[in-house]
């Protein structure tokens, strides 16, 4: 799958030192793969390595337009009616060079027929990449691999970290992926884990807001005000810079603007694992949580005039999909998982399942008296309904939780940003209160 980005212009590889990607497998073992920058021995292997990437982008783009004008999506067929024509066209290029652009063209067919992609010209590699397999590398000791080219095997070094180390110790490695960023060699390595085995044991209900980014059910609640401020920055930055090059037309007012998006996507990527890390501390194994992926869609339209400019700017920072994606696709390594449920109603019911109780701002007025949490109190709303669906099949799902009363939420006011050196909410968490 990896290949059919290739030509959707979704660059691989990232500007940071690495990058990790989890993905499920059928066997109930996840696929974790980092990106670590290669560095060639001399100039005249860097170019060997260049010139076999450039090579491998002119047989995929000659394969593609065959495949393309055929409408041939056959492995055996396209490799018959093209490989002995691509070694007469590409005579420097190794065979399994040939074989793996062939597989990757294939893969990237498939793909946009299964997703029903209608394709209106032949697909492109726009980025230069190969999928690696054994007969084209081997990895040495001391962080060394060698590495097939056009003329002969080379000898790449890579600066390993402690993650990556832990990892090629312990677990086998898939075939890896090499590709090419900012005038840089980077590879792409994945490592096959097993899953632990899920069992039920209990759920925690999350809520996900604007302010608070979440509240358990478990009475904990994530903030971070300097986080807030930083994106009001940005923000800020981004509508001068958008408004200077409507009416300027700047190629620089262009580029940073880029640079400032990439900026926020950044911290909204580090602040959403920082909250999934934070979650599964919890000892319950489920984990519950609203089903979003239509609240932007109907609050944002512009034919929605019930909320105002300023509401809709703040909901639209707000990263739900990431921040359940990123929950997702974690869980299944500590023995967890994530489900969702309706969101409808779970701010406005009482937890306890009395009537005619009132939200107003962060307080739930119930009916008997109590004043409770409003988000809190949903969270636990949001639990409940998946142990209602539990309940209907006979499975037993409690929901650890304590009486959600107003002032008794365990605060974390700020979390740690990459650059500190450790992760760790001492001295963060401001006292709770006395419950009932």
């Amino acid at each position: 799958m990896l290949e059919f980005f290739t030509f959707l212009k979704i660059p691989q590889g990232t500007l940071t030192n690495f990058s990790v990607f989890v993905c499920m497998s059928a066997k109930k073992s996840s696929i974790i793969t980092y990106n670590i920058r290669l560095t060639t021995q001399s100039q005249e292997d860097h170019n060997l390595l260049l010139s076999t990437l450039s090579v491998h982008q002119q047989i995929w783009d000659h394969i593609s337009q065959y495949v393309f004008k055929t409408q041939n999506i056959n492995k055996k067929l396209i490799h018959d009616d093209n490989y002995y024509e691509c070694r007469k066209l590409f005579p420097d290029a190794p065979s399994q060079v040939v074989i793996r652009a062939k597989d990757s063209v294939y893969s990237a067919y498939k793909s946009a027929k299964s997703n029903k992609v209608k394709l209106t010209k032949p697909c492109k590699q726009h980025n230069l990449a190969i999928r690696l397999d054994k007969r084209l590398y081997k990895f040495l000791d001391n962080n060394r691999i060698t590495l097939t080219t056009t003329e002969h095997r080379i000898i790449c070094s890579y600066q390993p970290y402690d993650k990556f180390q832990e990892l090629f110790s312990k677990y086998s490695v898939c075939d890896p992926l090499i590709f090419m960023k900012n005038n840089e060699f980077w590879i792409s390595v994945s490592f096959e884990i097993p899953a632990p085995t899920y069992v039920e044991n209990s759920c925690i209900g999350v809520d996900l807001g604007i302010r608070r980014f979440a509240v358990t059910s478990e009475g904990l609640a994530l903030s971070d005000k300097d986080f807030l401020r930083q994106k009001r920055q940005l923000r800020y930055q981004k509508r001068v810079l958008q408004s200077l090059t409507k009416k300027k037309r700047s190629h620089s007012g262009r580029k940073k603007l880029r640079k400032l998006k990439r900026k926020e996507r950044n911290k909204n990527k580090n602040l959403c694992h920082h909250l999934a890390n934070r979650i599964f501390e919890t000892e319950s194994n489920t984990i519950v949580l609203e089903d979003l992926s239509s609240l932007k869609k109907k609050n944002l339209n512009n034919k929605n005039h019930k909320k105002s400019k300023s509401s809709k700017n703040r909901l639209s920072q707000v990263s739900f999909g990431m921040i359940r994606d990123i929950l997702t696709y974690k869980a299944p390594l500590l023995g967890k998982r994530v489900v969702t449920v309706d969101p409808s109603f779970t701010s406005q019911r009482d937890h306890r399942g009395l009537k005619d109780g009132k939200r107003q701002g962060c307080r739930y007025y119930a009916s008997d008296g109590n004043v409770f949490d409003a988000d809190w109190n949903a969270a636990i709303n949001i639990a409940r309904k998946h142990t209602l669906k539990q309940e209907i099949n006979k499975i037993d799902h409690p929901i650890p939780f304590s009486s959600p009363y107003d002032g008794g939420l365990n605060l974390i006011g700020r979390l740690l940003s990459t650059n500190q050196s450790s992760y760790s909410f001492s001295g963060q968490t401001q006292p709770s209160l006395a419950v009932g």
